[in-house]
């Protein structure tokens, strides 16, 4: 499973889940789309319990902000690789 995820890092993704990104102000919780930045379930070369194993890079425009990038940390079950 590992391998599996490593090998997604880098992979463009679009959130099928729900998502409201709370500490980014006024950012909506639908259509976000990002980058697949890093597998955190390993560190260090060991197994951790990361409970939201995915670190995703988002980039998106905020009315009056122009564009904000952030950073949350997803399941595998919330997005979908596109």
């Amino acid at each position: 499973m590992e391998a599996d995820a490593k090998a997604k890092v880098g992979c463009r993704v679009k959130v099928t889940a729900p998502l409201k990104v709370y500490h980014v102000n006024h950012v909506p919780e639908v259509d976000l789309e990002g980058k697949l930045k890093d597998y955190v379930a390993v560190w260090k070369g060991k197994g951790i319990s990361a409970n939201l194993p995915y670190k995703v890079d988002f980039c998106k425009e905020v009315e009056g902000r122009g564009n904000v990038k952030f950073v949350a940390h997803l399941k595998d079950d919330e997005f979908e690789l596109i």
